[in-house]
């Protein structure tokens, strides 16, 4: 993500917040119950995350974390995002909570999680989505225990917005096997996405 893009993405969600307020239009999603869904997908493959240490990359509103919560008593839970109006408006909600206004991307992040999490952050079109998604997924697995998950805006659609980004499930299969041999990836459930979960081995493979 070149600076004008990234200011771009910036604008784009303060202008949402400065319309619609603490609200799920300024996110992007349709509805809560979407919303519910993904965290249920991306949050299914790493078992027990009681007391373990979480990164939620594009928090939003930080609306990931009662649900983590209300599953996983004790999980630490850290938000990061690039908006300030949304990452403020996090930090009144969870005052107990870190949120960070940080690109994971910087040199200076360099702070180590068991899962990283990111939903929609990687739906935004740019001139390389390739290689930013390359560079977020390399980044956040670098700096976790037990691997991340990733959901992605689907190619497998009959509808694509211009400012949107439909990934090939394929080709980030490939992308992430670049990374660990352990690779899932879920396209099973009722929205035009897929999840993929990278995961840190745990044992030599052949």
């Amino acid at each position: 993500m070149n600076p004008s893009e990234r200011k771009k993405l910036i604008d784009l969600y303060e202008k949402r917040f400065l319309a619609h307020g603490a609200k799920i239009e300024t996110l992007g999603w349709k509805n809560a119950d979407d919303q519910k869904l993904r965290f249920e997908v991306l949050s299914s493959g790493f078992g027990d995350l009681s007391h373990r240490t979480v990164c939620d990359v594009g928090c939003g509103f930080g609306d990931l974390k009662p649900f983590l919560e209300a599953r996983w008593p004790g999980v630490k839970y850290t938000g990061v995002d690039l908006s300030p109006s949304l990452l403020q408006q996090a930090a009144v909600r969870f005052p107990n909570d870190r949120f960070l206004l940080q690109d994971i991307l910087a040199p200076d992040f360099n702070e180590c999680f068991d899962v990283f999490f990111l939903s929609g952050a990687l739906s935004y079109r740019l001139e390389d989505n390739l290689g930013f998604t390359r560079a977020m997924l390399s980044r956040m697995f670098s700096l976790s225990r037990l691997g991340v998950a990733a959901n992605f805006l689907s190619s497998y659609c009959n509808f694509q917005h211009l400012h949107n980004y439909h990934a090939n499930p394929e080709e980030m299969f490939t992308l992430a096997k670049e990374l660990t041999p352990s690779v899932a990836l879920r396209h099973d459930y009722p929205l035009y996405e897929f999840t993929l979960f990278l995961h840190c081995c745990q044992q030599e493979y052949l």
